[in-house]
């Protein structure tokens, strides 16, 4: 949890590109990309990375064979896959986070097809606690209503809650939890 927590606190840094089109939320000494960034990557990183494993009580064991160079691509397609989709115009930069995280999905399923139950489960998981806290958060602060700009794209609220953020929590969740038994070579028994 705590390793995926580090590689994932730098997930904050996407803030420079999603403000102002996607959302300006209010930060401590109101910097782009401020302090709350990288808490909230930090830990919607370790909370996905174990949502599986947590759920169904399994374990982890080493893989003897496993090709970390192939796997590496599945961590470093986002960046790139991010900027093509940036660059192609769509409606909003948050679409093209959507698109990037599915295709590191559909990598990890080509390369790991043993960790489809686990990105499932994961990402069901996951998606419910991100949702639940978003809307929690949502609606004890309706203020934040107004950080989401959404530029492009149509304005749907659950429960207060953007729409766009609640998929991307499942989304995140089936990609994010199986990242580390993917990169570091370990299946669940």
């Amino acid at each position: 949890m705590l390793t995926m927590s580090i590689l994932g606190a730098p997930i904050a840094l996407f803030d420079l590109i999603y403000i102002p089109t996607y959302w300006k939320p209010v930060t401590l000494f109101n910097i782009p990309v401020g302090i709350e960034g990288f808490l909230f990557s930090f830990l919607i990183s370790g909370i996905a990375a174990v949502s599986y494993a947590e759920i169904s009580h399994k374990k982890l064991k080493k893989i003897a064979r496993y090709h970390k160079h192939f796997t590496l691509l599945v961590l470093l397609i986002i960046i790139p896959a991010i900027f093509i989709f940036k660059y192609l115009y769509l409606a909003n930069i948050a679409i093209s986070m959507y698109v990037a995280l599915l295709a590191g999905i559909a990598l990890i399923i080509y390369f790991r097809k043993d960790l489809l139950k686990s990105g499932l489960v994961g990402s069901i998981v996951f998606g419910l606690i991100y949702s639940i806290a978003l809307i929690v958060w949502s609606n004890i602060f309706p203020l934040t209503h107004n950080w989401f700009i959404l530029q492009g794209l149509p304005r749907i609220f659950l429960f207060n809650a953007p729409l766009y953020e609640i998929i991307f929590g499942f989304i995140f969740g089936a990609y994010w939890g199986n990242l580390y038994e993917l990169l570091f070579g370990y299946r669940f028994k």
